[in-house]
């Protein structure tokens, strides 16, 4: 994003004085002054003032802003990348928040956004409980909902039901029977219903034992989830198991392997997500199509800031599973 520095560089004068004029001072003369404002707006750099002042002297160049759950899972720092080139191309700035998966932080983030007084909130939320959907729907912006369906608020993402179901039914068709889960199990991981119900419909419960619950973001976190299992488990209970992200797929691969397991010989792994990091370690992974959620969501923004038609769409897409080498064809391991 445009800086300060790089105003004050193509102006041809101090920080400064650039910082005078978004100030609106006197003691600045009124050709330099237009000067410096005609410049802004070419480069389209956004003056933060302090949260209690808002936009003042940059009220014509259009902010969106988003607010994820992490930065350290590259999945979110894909889909980030996208949105920012996207609303680029839009001629829009983009503020970026993290959450860290914490409700409150994000109810905070929320009133920062207000003040800044954004054009639009793409988001993906840490909670989908009535009162934090119903918090989002009162903004006095548009919200678009990137890689969740939320019945109350336009949302872009792929279908986390089908994407866990199509995991499902790859172990089963490898032969495993003792099937485990590592992630949340909360209605935003709409992944792990889908798991779970296909596994039942094909005869191979998942069995409480077997899922390793953590809403953890982090890879040490997941790491240190992982262990405190397997220090629980002496005698692993499962084959195959999946993991909700790509972040914990590789967390589970690293330990099994430090633990003497091979993988995918002993025990098959799958992820979610297909990101850079799957493709690096030869992780089988549920890819979701990252630049189609980032190109509708930008498309479902402008349809809402322009106001032509303001009606709720819920944009579904299809999951595709990649089969690597974390998961290929072995004989089933005796349990």
């Amino acid at each position: 994003m445009t800086t300060i520095r790089d105003v004050a560089q193509v102006a041809g004068v101090s920080i400064a004085t650039i910082s005078r004029v978004l100030n609106n001072s006197d003691k600045v003369s009124p050709d330099t002054a237009a000067h410096v404002r005609a410049v802004v707006q070419e480069l389209g750099y956004v003056y933060n003032q302090p949260l209690g002042g808002g936009r003042k002297s940059v009220e014509k160049t259009p902010l969106f802003a988003i607010i994820l759950p992490t930065l350290a899972n590259p999945y979110f720092a894909e889909l980030l990348d996208i949105v920012e080139q996207e609303a680029q191309h839009l001629g829009r700035a983009l503020l970026v928040f993290n959450s860290r998966g914490d409700v409150q932080r994000e109810l905070t983030l929320m009133n920062a956004c207000q003040q800044y007084k954004i054009d639009g909130l793409f988001i993906v939320p840490c909670s989908r409980t009535t009162e934090h959907i119903a918090t989002l729907n009162s903004l006095p912006f548009p919200v678009v909902v990137l890689t969740q369906l939320v019945a109350e608020l336009t949302s872009v993402a792929v279908d986390h039901v089908e994407g866990g179901a199509q995991v499902a039914e790859h172990l089963v068709s490898m032969g495993h029977t003792a099937i485990g889960y590592l992630g949340s199990v909360d209605d935003v991981e709409q992944k792990f219903g889908g798991f779970r119900d296909r596994l039942a419909a094909l005869g191979v419960p998942l069995e409480p034992e077997n899922i390793i619950q953590t809403p953890a973001l982090t890879a040490i976190e997941l790491a240190e989830c992982f262990n405190n299992y397997l220090d629980t488990h002496p005698s692993l209970p499962f084959s195959a198991i999946f993991a909700f992200n790509d972040v914990a797929a590789q967390q589970v691969i690293e330990i099994l392997l430090q633990r003497g397991y091979q993988v995918p010989e002993q025990v098959l792994v799958v992820g979610f997500d297909n990101t850079l990091l799957a493709k690096v370690m030869n992780i089988s992974s549920v890819s979701q199509p990252m630049r189609e959620i980032g190109h509708l969501g930008c498309q479902e923004m402008m349809r809402l800031v322009e106001g032509k038609e303001t009606d709720i769409h819920h944009l579904t897409l299809s999951p595709r599973l990649v089969l690597r080498s974390s998961s290929v064809k072995v004989n089933k391991r005796k349990l």
